[in-house]
């Protein structure tokens, strides 16, 4: 495929910036236009579809933002037209694993924004270290923030790439602190593969923390998420050898988009898999039924 034809639909606050982002692969991309089943931003002035059937008609790919109807992104797929998912939590149900079926079946990319997992870097991470076997992520945020609950779905999700595989187990429990609104969670997954993951979010905490500590097969690290700080703990050439301690930075993160599009663009030019794709938010949706049950 020489130039991929992709076209917006929907809206959300990150238009102008997936927008501005397309324009940098120009070379690869061309922007068809944009049909908006709802709201229009006020400033759009590019090409303006009247259906969905005329924006397929001039596309080869679609990025929905924003709360679309999950009827829209089938038909995408059924037209065989690769697809980029800005919301992710609107596939959160049952129907994901029949999008995701439908996707396969008809060979096409189809991936899902998680932005939080390329600023910290687990794409990396990912290509870094192989048969991870334990997972811990720490987040503690200030109680200054007047935080209620922990947001901790990217660290369920970083999870789940980072082992590849189906959550089998997976327990909740919540602390209430200092008032009942106030809730601390400590949620541990175990993986098909006998790998787990313990996630802890504490919304009092007295100082920020974001923390990723690692152990796969002879290799520990520790990753400080908030400052950008990686350190790598291996064994040399032998078990019995001396433990060699590196410490690197994370890559500079300019615009998210821009990995994930970039992501995006590179899987259909080379048709590989995209690095969040629909089979991972299975995996999540299957995952949190877990937790709720």
């Amino acid at each position: 495929m020489d130039l991929i034809k992709i076209a917006f639909v929907g809206n959300s606050e990150n238009f102008d910036a997936y927008r501005k982002v397309l324009a940098r692969f120009n070379e690869d991309v061309e922007f068809s236009g944009a049909w908006f089943p709802n709201d229009k931003p006020e400033d759009y002035s590019d090409t303006e579809f009247d259906s969905l059937e005329d924006l397929l008609a001039a596309s080869n790919a679609v990025i929905f933002l924003g709360k679309v109807r999950r009827k829209l992104i089938s038909d995408s797929i059924k037209a065989f037209r690769h697809i980029f998912v800005e919301d992710y939590d609107m596939l959160m149900n049952a129907e994901v694993k029949y999008l995701s079926d439908l996707a396969v079946e008809a060979k096409i990319m189809a991936q899902v924004s998680f932005p939080k997992i390329y600023f910290w870097g687990i794409e990396d991470i990912v290509d870094e270290y192989r048969a991870i076997r334990n997972i811990f992520f720490n987040r503690e945020y200030l109680y200054l923030q007047q935080r209620q609950e922990p947001d901790i779905i990217p660290e369920i999700m970083s999870s789940i790439i980072l082992v590849g595989e189906d959550v089998v187990r997976a327990s909740r429990t919540v602390y209430p602190l200092i008032s009942r609104r106030t809730e601390m969670q400590i949620v541990n997954l175990e993986f098909v593969t006998g790998a787990t993951s313990s996630i802890t979010g504490i919304p009092v905490g007295f100082f920020e923390r974001h923390e990723l500590r690692i152990i796969a097969e002879r290799n520990l690290a520790y990753i400080d998420l908030r400052k950008r700080e990686w350190h790598s703990l291996r064994p040399a050439k032998a078990i019995t050898g001396n433990l060699i301690k590196g410490l690197a930075g994370l890559p500079e993160v300019g615009d998210l988009e821009q990995f994930e599009l970039q992501d995006f663009i590179y899987s259909i030019k080379e048709n590989s898999k995209p690095f969040i794709s629909l089979t991972e938010i299975v995996r999540l949706h299957n995952c949190m039924k877990l937790l709720d049950d």
